[in-house]
Parts: structure tokens; sequence; C-alpha cells
């Protein structure tokens, strides 16, 4: 593993690019911490070629924030473009995840990226952007979509007790993947 002044740490023959934000096969990770354990290399470098082939939104979002901009049809969707949940959030929803873009975070603990999922509920239709961070689902999702399992269908399921820090984590328990369902689903 390569380490970088910035704190991080990236699999050998990977680099940070602080200046584009590019993680494409530049993806980096903390150094381990009291927040962030440590990842054995060979599982770390199985997660990043995974979530290296799912797309990296480019122009740093106008292009999606246009589209939904010139689509709109009420005052609700005139504020969609910056009204986005997070994955918690659904918990109990059943969701029918159409799309993921990788964007890169700033955010100190974790993998320096989190994923905008573009989904709607399946019980009512309605249109659901939402992001995460978690490094399961992150997981979780790159899987599938490496796979070409898209659209996913999957319920959130948020953890019944907290952390010792206090976080109540969270997965998608995957119902159906295309045209496969579970057998219990």
């Amino acid at each position: 593993m390569a380490s970088h002044d910035t704190g991080t740490v990236a699999p050998a023959g990977a680099e940070v690019v602080q200046a584009t934000g590019d993680i494409a096969r530049r993806l980096s990770w903390p150094a381990p911490s009291e927040q962030q354990p440590a990842i054995p290399e060979h599982l770390l470098e199985r997660f990043l070629t995974a979530v290296e082939q799912i797309p990296a939104e480019g122009g740093g979002g106008v292009e999606g924030i246009l589209a939904q901009l010139l689509s709109a049809e009420t005052v609700d969707d005139l504020n969609a473009p910056w009204e986005t949940t997070n994955g918690r959030s659904l918990a109990g929803r059943t969701l029918v995840i159409r799309d993921i873009i990788r964007r890169p975070s700033s955010f100190a603990e974790g993998p320096q990226l989190f994923l905008v999922v573009q989904s709607a509920d399946r019980k009512t239709g309605e249109e659901l952007t939402w992001t995460t961070s978690a490094l399961a689902v992150i997981l979780q999702l790159a899987v599938a979509y490496v796979m070409g399992m898209f659209p996913l269908q999957a319920e959130v399921v948020v953890a019944e007790r907290p952390t010792e820090r206090g976080f109540y984590p969270y997965h998608l328990r995957v119902l159906a993947a295309g045209n496969s369902q579970r057998s219990d689903g």
C-alpha cells in the first residue's frame, strides 16, 4: 500500500488525485483509526476494483441537475436536485434501484466516495434519489452493478441496536435482481 501526505492509504499502483476529485483507479482509503478499522489489502483491492466500475459523475453533477430541472412539473420538482436523502431514512421500504453513480467524498472516515442512487418505491412508484456512504451498501450495489443485475429490488434494513458509537448501520435485503427473485422474497 502506498501512503500519501493526505493521511490516506491507496492500494499498490493507485494514487490519490486531490485536485480533480477523480477516483477512477485512484480511490483512496483512510489510514486505520479508532473509527476506521484496517481492511486487509486483498479485500480492499477487490472492493476498489468493483467500485471503480461504477460510473463517476462528470461535470460536478451539472448534467443531472439540468435534466431534472428541465423536466420539472411541480414546485417540488424544482427543488428535487438538491433534496436527496440517505439510505438509512428509507428503512422498511422496498425500492427498485435503477442506477448508481459514484461521487468523491471529503468525509475523513470511510471509503472517500459515496453513491447517488436512482430508485423508486416499489409500492407507490415515488421516484427517490438517495445517497449512501455505507460500506456494505456500496459493495452490495457495486457487485450487483458489475454483474448486470439492475434493476435491483431491495429493502433497506437498519440494525435494531446501535454500535458502540451510537451509529445504526444498515444494509440492503436484495429481493430480486433483473428478472430473478429470491425464493423467500
